[in-house]
């Protein structure tokens, strides 16, 4: 019984075997992948149906042959082969597999070593992948990126040519606020080479003085805010730059940005010029002017023998022409030192209180000329006095004032109010006038700007008041703002700082 079990098993077993050894030879068969089995001196011993495929050549031509041989580089495959020996396995080891007629493929091989049963290596697997297609994408790949690079290369040194060229001065920065370009005309401009700056923040660049200079003219900070810069150098003549900073913007994103230096001295002398010419002009106007007018009041007045009523008529209308010309010359005068800068003349302490009631004692004539009701509401306090050009605030009051009453409609009201914080003193004048345009409210404060709906409601007026306003206004440190609403009226604000 014994002896029948045994023949049996030993059967069993022989089928067992039999059935694994046909079910490696099936798996060999339909595994795409090249496998050659190699012997411990590098010998082929056999190959699967995808080695012969790739190779061009049956196993009768294979098989015996030295592993290397099949590659071009036999060196390179021998010492693949010591590696795989040593370290039991190595994987992705690209070569070139030559196949029949010499035909060369690129192959990625990964080795195994094999053992017996008494753990002795008795050889190794070499897996041969074929990746000619991989290695026809990556050339294509490379190809394409090459071309990519050419071409963002060659618009880069495009766009560098042309920032190279400008005739204004320009600084680049990347993200992080490093220097990365600065052309010829920012060299020039500031006194430095590109490679003393190039790849460093403005704030870690010291001994360059106009860089300085302009960091400084940026309020030491480098930022997109809209607002335009202005930069005074010295040396060797001096020179005046308006700065404007901007987004360098790449596909949507803010890559960086941009500092722009445009030469505005020409500008600035022709506007010395102009000014200058215009002071000329109206002080040697204002004499003759002046002297025309008091002959005017002397007749008016009788000084000179009585006047019939059409005589008083006529020279009353050449009167008041003459008052207009004056104060036309008066503003031109008053724009031309705003220009120069020196248009404060005497600072001291002021009730402004008392300014705003002398102000409207001159106008009362006028307010019931107009039927109009001009009210001011006094703080409940008093007021603390104000360091100011008693006669520039005046001035702001009474064009303010002028205004409010000029462009009113008759029975309306004009209110004037005063309030005070401890940093400021607060100045309201508000009207039931004809408003501003909502189109027109932008230019408001520029010079010789006269609003459609003013110039109809009153022919007369030089366009100046506002602007010489907000310049007396922003000299003693305060500011000047509005509120309009056409057909139902304005608000002028304005603030000073109060006496500490």
């Amino acid at each position: 019984m014994e002896k029948g079990e045994n023949h049996f098993l030993s059967r069993q077993l022989k089928e067992d075997l039999e059935n694994l050894e046909r079910y490696t030879k099936e798996f060999s068969v339909f595994l795409p992948l090249a496998v050659c089995t190699v012997n411990p001196t590098g010998i082929i011993v056999d190959v699967n149906q995808a080695a012969k495929r790739l190779t061009g050549h049956d196993e009768t031509k294979l098989i015996g042959l030295e592993i290397e041989l099949i590659f071009t580089e036999q060196q390179l495959a021998k010492e693949f082969f010591r590696r795989v020996l040593k370290s039991k396995s190595v994987e992705n080891q690209e070569m070139i597999l030559v196949a029949r007629g010499g035909k060369k493929i690129p192959v990625n091989v990964s080795a195994s070593i094999r053992k017996d049963d008494q753990d002795n290596i008795i050889g190794c697997f070499w897996a041969i992948f074929d990746i000619t297609e991989i290695k026809k994408f990556q050339e294509s790949l490379e190809k394409k990126v090459k071309e990519r690079t050419k071409e963002a290369e060659e618009e880069k040194n495009k766009t560098r040519a042309v920032l190279i060229s400008l005739v204004n001065g320009l600084i680049v920065f990347d993200k992080d606020k490093k220097i990365t370009l600065v052309n010829p005309e920012a060299e020039k401009i500031l006194g430095l080479k590109e490679k003393e700056v190039l790849y460093k923040r403005i704030d870690q660049i010291s001994g360059l003085a106009n860089l300085e200079k302009l960091y400084q003219a940026l309020g030491r900070k480098v930022e997109w805010t809209g607002q335009k810069y202005e930069l005074v150098l010295d040396e060797p003549l001096k020179r005046f730059f308006q700065v404007s900073i901007a987004p360098v913007v790449f596909e949507n994103k803010t890559a960086g940005l941009m500092i722009i230096l445009y030469d505005i001295t020409r500008e600035r002398e022709i506007d010395r010029m102009k000014t200058e010419f215009v002071s000329i002009a109206a002080h040697q106007l204002r004499t003759p002017l002046s002297a025309i007018k008091w002959i005017l009041r002397m007749l008016l007045d009788g000084d000179i023998g009585q006047l019939s009523q059409e005589q008083a008529e006529f020279l009353e209308k050449g009167y008041r022409s003459n008052e207009r010309m004056i104060s036309l010359i008066n503003d031109l005068l008053n724009v031309a030192r705003i220009e120069e800068g020196r248009f404060l003349y005497s600072l001291t302490y002021q009730s402004l209180e008392e300014i705003i009631e002398k102000v409207i004692e001159g106008l009362s004539g006028l307010v019931k000329e107009k039927k109009l009701k001009l009210v001011f509401n006094k703080p409940k306090k008093t007021l603390p006095k104000v360091k100011v050009d008693k006669e520039k605030i005046e001035l702001v009051i009474q064009n303010l004032l002028d205004n409010a009453i000029g462009f009113n409609n008759s029975g309306g009201q004009v209110t004037i109010s005063v309030k005070c914080d401890k940093m400021k003193l607060e100045v309201m004048v508000q009207d039931t006038g004809v408003g501003i345009p909502r189109s027109q409210r932008k230019r408001i404060f520029a010079k010789f700007f006269r609003a459609d709906n003013a110039i109809k409601l009153e022919t007369e007026g030089t366009g100046l008041g506002l602007f010489i306003c907000k310049n007396i206004i922003e000299a003693h440190g305060g500011k000047i703002w509005f509120e309009s609403q056409e057909g139902q009226g304005t608000t002028f604000w304005f603030t000073l700082p109060t006496a500490q």
